[in-house]
């Protein structure tokens, strides 16, 4: 069947489905056989709750190739209508390994692209990884360039270096304290943390054309609400400074139906605060209490860029290792476009 003969269907947030869920997450564990053969598959429940708590901000479309069968291949872009990036939309396609070289893809392509520049942005973010190395070959085709190298880094926690929590939990006083938030930040320190976010902006972003983001207060509420919608639990822990300000955090979250694999989210430390060894104690203090709350954790998983040396340093340090290497991809629309037409 070639690509003008698949029927597509485009969906918006509005047109999200419980049934739409269940076909998509079919399609999504076919896919994740071939990047993720040992993990356990993606749950019906998770995606269609994160669906229906979606924050109103985010624009999210889906494009898919399906019949009676099932899906057999998706696009679907998303971006933040807000003040930061707005030339930005990214992009996430995929075609199950069956009908690969079919000419899904291009078509797909072609439908986001269209949409996409409709919306006012001018330049698309995708990845791909070293299993699928048909991810690649697709993005070199159509005019991506690479702009950013990362890797998914591991660490089983069975090679952790014994004694090394206590280690990097052992501090001379100094007047900063450790708290620990479970799935909530505190009202009180709402602003406080969406400020202290910020301080994501100082990782590096290598070649991507990206603006700094801000996250509101709002923006944290809603991203909560998605967060425990999708299933998952949610530990944060920041310092606080002798004056009482956020001085640095970190996060880890796992899911209640896959608890052995915990996600590790930001880690960051203003620079005000940086060369007191804030980052360890975080990163081992939040362990410890991750150990203590989810026995069933086997490993945690973060993402990095290849760039990122003070972060590599800590986490290599605490036995992470390579899982899968990334590829960050950026295109600009019009050029896209253009090579789209110019190649029909």
């Amino acid at each position: 069947m070639t690509a003008a003969a698949s029927a597509v269907t485009h969906r918006t947030t509005r047109q999200f489905t419980e049934a739409f869920a269940q076909r998509l997450v079919t399609h999504l564990n076919i896919l994740r056989q071939e990047s993720h053969p040992d993990d356990p598959p993606v749950q019906v429940d998770n995606v269609w709750g994160q669906m229906q708590h979606l924050p109103d901000l985010l624009d999210l479309q889906f494009w898919t190739v399906e019949d009676d069968a099932g899906i057999h291949a998706h696009a679907r872009t998303q971006f933040m209508r807000g003040p930061d990036n707005q030339h930005l939309a990214h992009l996430d396609l995929m075609v199950a390994p069956h009908r690969r070289g079919q000419g899904l893809g291009r078509h797909l392509l072609g439908l986001a692209a269209h949409a996409m520049q409709a919306e006012g942005r001018s330049l698309l973010l995708t990845a791909t990884n070293d299993r699928v190395p048909a991810g690649e070959g697709f993005a070199r085709r159509h005019g991506f360039q690479a702009a950013q190298s990362t890797h998914t880094n591991r660490l089983l926690l069975r090679d952790l270096p014994a004694g090394l929590l206590d280690r990097w939990t052992t501090r001379t006083e100094d007047g900063y304290r450790l708290e620990f938030w479970q799935d909530a930040v505190p009202e009180a320190d709402l602003p406080a943390y969406a400020a202290l976010l910020d301080v994501m902006n100082s990782a590096p972003t290598d070649d991507l054309n990206v603006e700094d983001s801000h996250v509101t207060p709002e923006e944290v509420r809603a991203m909560e609400r998605l967060s425990a919608a999708g299933g998952r639990t949610t530990l944060t822990v920041v310092a606080r400074a002798p004056d009482g300000t956020l001085a640095g955090m970190t996060d880890l979250s796992w899911r209640a139906a896959q608890p052995q694999i915990v996600g590790q989210g930001n880690t960051g430390v203003p620079d005000a605060h940086r060369g007191r060894g804030l980052g360890r104690w975080l990163k081992a203090a939040n362990l410890q209490r991750l150990l203590t709350l989810n026995p069933h954790a086997r490993e945690i998983r973060t993402q990095n860029a290849d760039s990122n040396g003070p972060m590599l340093h800590i986490n290599t340090a605490m036995g992470f290792r390579p899982f899968m290497a990334s590829t960050v991809w950026q295109g600009d629309l019009t050029a896209t476009l253009d090579h789209l037409k110019e190649s029909t």
